[in-house]
């Protein structure tokens, strides 16, 4: 359970953070081009750690199911990231 509540606690870290970053984009037009290095720079990392899931997770020291959690909750807080960035109208 604890595991459960710390693992959510990192997404939602996620997920303020790249709402965060979206909302600087939106605020001022020299952040906008700063916004989109940001993600994508981390779906780059996403797409990075899918393909080298092995290496990477046996680098981290995570169980499979851990790792993939990880992955899953990075890449929906960079989709909660641009869904903020339309709906804010950047």
């Amino acid at each position: 359970m604890a595991k459960a509540i710390h693992l959510g606690a990192w997404f939602l870290t996620g997920c303020i953070a790249s709402s965060f970053v979206a909302w600087l984009g939106a605020i001022h037009p020299a952040l906008f081009r700063v916004m989109w290095v940001v993600y994508i720079v981390s779906t780059s990392a996403l797409a990075l750690g899918l393909l080298t899931d092995d290496a990477a997770r046996q680098f981290l020291k995570l169980s499979e199911p851990d790792y993939y959690a990880l992955l899953i909750a990075i890449a929906f807080s960079i989709l909660l990231g641009g869904v903020m960035t339309w709906l804010i109208g950047g």
